[in-house]
């Protein structure tokens, strides 16, 4: 009896296959539905990290992992390091931070269901219409600390969802063209810019019936253009007073 037992033992450990490395990405989680996790990866008490971990902004199960961001920050990257059609096929991806960077421009290319775009510390000189082609679901962009000077007119139009848009610390010398015919903006950082004049519909429609949504926030300090010679009539469309920032140009 004990030889048999023996045997079979010794078969089981036969017929197991060779250990393999599986990749970084090939992550072994447990199984919910049995109601048994793995330890607390972080337990003090252990002496160094046990168990699967999924990764930031990832949803995990089983063997399968879902991702949808892209950090690319903080490297020497160059626009011209990257290739045309990069992001092809990546139809799921919803965030991408490419910044502290070398890049020059908008990447081009970029997948169209991104909802947040971060590209800021970076050396772009140019917002234009061709960056920005086919962001239907962008509703966060992120372009300070850049050298930007100029936003080309229908840039904003590629963007029609967009309720955030960060250009302070740049070079602007006026307030970007399409803010008043874009219907979902809110929010708008335009500190510590070079704009010295703004217009009475820069931000706003004519009128007051219309159906753009109201400003929650609009940054317009440590510019060259005097607050008292901004027209009331400017913010028509601004939610609540509070919301502008104005100031001295230091």
């Amino acid at each position: 009896m004990k030889a048999t037992i023996i045997l079979l033992l010794l078969a089981q450990v036969s017929w197991a296959g060779p250990f393999q490395q599986r990749g970084l990405f090939d992550f072994m989680l447990e199984d919910e539905a049995s109601g048994i996790g793995p330890e607390d990866p972080y337990d003090p008490g252990l002496e160094a990290p046990l168990g699967p971990v999924c990764p930031f902004r990832c949803q995990c199960h089983l063997r399968v992992v879902q991702c949808s961001d892209l950090e690319l920050g903080t490297n020497p990257l160059k626009s011209s390091g990257i290739e045309n059609g990069a992001f092809q096929g990546m139809k799921k991806l919803s965030y991408i931070r490419i910044a502290d960077t070398n890049i020059t421009s908008i990447p081009q290319g970029l997948p169209p269901s991104l909802t947040e775009l971060h590209l800021d510390g970076n050396k772009i000189s140019k917002v234009d219409a061709a960056g920005l082609k086919g962001l239907n679901n962008l509703a966060k962009l992120g372009l300070s600390f850049n050298s930007i000077s100029a936003v080309e007119n229908g840039s904003l139009g590629n963007t029609p969802h967009l309720r955030e848009l960060h250009l302070n610390n740049n070079k602007l010398t006026r307030v970007p063209p399409g803010l008043a015919e874009h219907k979902y903006i809110q929010v708008v950082y335009l500190h510590n810019n070079n704009i010295s004049v703004v217009g009475s519909s820069d931000f706003c429609p004519p009128g007051h019936n219309t159906k753009k949504a109201s400003y929650s926030g609009v940054s317009l300090f440590s510019n060259p253009v005097q607050y008292w010679e901004i027209q009331p009539s400017t913010f028509r469309c601004v939610y609540v007073r509070s919301a502008i920032q104005l100031g001295n140009y230091k």
